[in-house]
């Protein structure tokens, strides 16, 4: 999401979605400016942070946001720490793991 207020400010969640709706499970989520200005999908080269929301959730984990992202590009890393029903499996990330450059 983006408003134009603070220079800029460019927030996130990571949802809950399918099979992982209303399920607790625990859900990570952070935001970045980049240095960059273009150059969509490539890595980001952070410059500010967001900061992180990260629990035990049901929904999702978010908003947060960075500001001063008026003409930089972002980045966001999101996931969600899924238990398979079969104990053998174990646990898996699902998500988005790598911050590239978005919404440049």
């Amino acid at each position: 999401y983006y408003n134009s207020s603070n220079g800029g400010t460019n927030s996130g969640c990571f949802y809950h979605r399918g099979p992982f709706y209303g399920v607790a499970a625990y859900t990570y989520v952070t935001i970045y400016r980049c240095s960059q200005r273009s150059g969509e999908g490539q890595v980001c080269n952070t410059v500010a942070s967001g900061g992180v929301d990260d629990g035990n959730f049901s929904y999702q984990a978010g908003p947060v946001g960075v500001t001063g992202t008026a003409n930089y590009c972002v980045g966001a890393i999101g996931w969600i720490t899924w238990e398979h029903p079969n104990p053998d499996v174990g646990k898996m990330n699902m998500g988005v793991f790598t911050p590239l450059t978005r919404g440049c």
